[in-house]
């Protein structure tokens, strides 16, 4: 035994321990390459899958970017940190710098009822003046189809002479890009109104939802549905087109000459689906919305005596003969002051039978 204590060669016990101590060392080299191998290829593929973060995280954010609801999301500069990073900066509300990548141009347009146009995130509030307004609204009139500059002019500013009516319309058009670009926080100078050819045209790349094509488009497929027989299907179409009919067609522009056509063309079909919902409803034995549909009728036309023949037989199978009365008395004041006439004998007849109690 050797007197120190830090001999390689031999245990405490005295026995030679050097072959022990070389498979230790040995042991240990084995792992350090092991060790050394193992973080090279977790080094690899840590890169690896940073670089897939980063496309990953492009096509993400374009993503985002694009889909309705999540623009301010998308608000981020590709130089800083990773794709995590910038999502929980802008989760948190820190300041980023914008990355634009346009999308595709929508406009919601209601012209039933109250004019409307709004994007994907907000509706237009205020209007630069009321010509810029006007312009869009002759505009959706034909919203796929050329309008003529001098028509427009004619029917925007027809007590002015060609001169002023042209210097009108140019800064009606400017406002007008100027309100559509504000609305759909584009930066861009989109076109949204092209001229071409002495015409101008809603720009065919502007997604455009109007609610009076979906209104016709309703009553068109209600028709062919009931046509073919399938009548629970029709009703739902009437019942979608009478739902998108918020009112007359422009009715704040109720003065304008190139409104009214349009309007009272509208206006008849809305009164066409009305009486169809309430004779289906008769016949399904809904006497409640029936009246409702009659009284939506005579809102819209006081002198139109099939409504108030419904109404009549409605509150009298109801078993409310006065109610019903009472609306036999409105028609025939309605009639004497606005045709000077009396009922006739259909409805005198009908009148004296809820009279007399019989059954309608």
């Amino acid at each position: 035994m050797r007197d120190s204590p830090y001999t390689d060669d031999y245990d405490t016990n005295g026995n030679y321990a050097g072959g022990q101590w070389q498979e230790t060392i040995d042991l240990l080299r084995l792992v350090q390459n092991d060790y050394q191998g193992a973080r090279k290829r977790l080094d690899e593929v840590s890169h690896t899958l940073a670089e897939r973060e980063s496309i990953v995280g492009q096509r993400l954010q374009y993503a985002l970017f694009t889909s309705e609801g999540y623009r301010p999301l998308c608000l981020m500069s590709s130089g800083v940190g990773t794709m995590g990073s910038q999502m929980g900066r802008a989760v948190l509300g820190q300041v980023v710098q914008p990355k634009t990548i346009p999308g595709p141009v929508r406009l919601e347009v209601r012209c039933l009822g109250r004019f409307e146009i709004r994007s994907t995130w907000r509706q237009l509030e205020r209007w630069q003046s009321l010509k810029v307004k006007s312009v869009i609204e002759y505009l959706m009139t034909r919203p796929r189809q050329p309008v003529i500059k001098d028509m427009l002019m004619e029917a925007l500013w027809p007590d002015c002479d060609l001169q002023a009516a042209n210097n009108n319309l140019k800064a009606a058009m400017h406002g007008l890009r100027q309100t559509l670009s504000c609305l759909l926080d584009r930066s861009d100078n989109f076109p949204y109104v092209l001229f071409l050819q002495g015409s101008y045209l809603v720009n065919p790349e502007v997604e455009l939802w109007l609610d009076v094509e979906e209104f016709e488009q309703h009553w068109k497929l209600g028709r062919h549905l009931e046509k073919e027989g399938k009548l629970t299907e029709a009703i739902r179409e009437f019942e979608l087109a009478e739902a998108l009919y918020r009112g007359d067609y422009l009715e704040n522009e109720p003065y304008e000459d190139w409104t009214l056509l349009r309007r009272e063309t509208l206006k008849d079909t809305y009164i066409f689906i009305l009486g169809k919902l309430a004779d289906y409803s008769v016949d399904a034995g809904d006497l409640e919305s029936c009246i409702i549909y009659c009284q939506k009728i005579l809102a819209k036309d006081p002198l139109r005596e099939d409504a108030y023949r419904r109404l009549m037989c409605c509150y009298s199978r109801l078993g409310q003969r006065n109610r019903a009365m009472h609306w036999y008395e409105i028609y025939r004041r309605t009639i004497q002051a606005e045709l000077d006439a009396t009922p006739d004998q259909e409805m005198a007849a009908l009148h004296n039978r809820i009279l007399n109690g019989e059954t309608i």
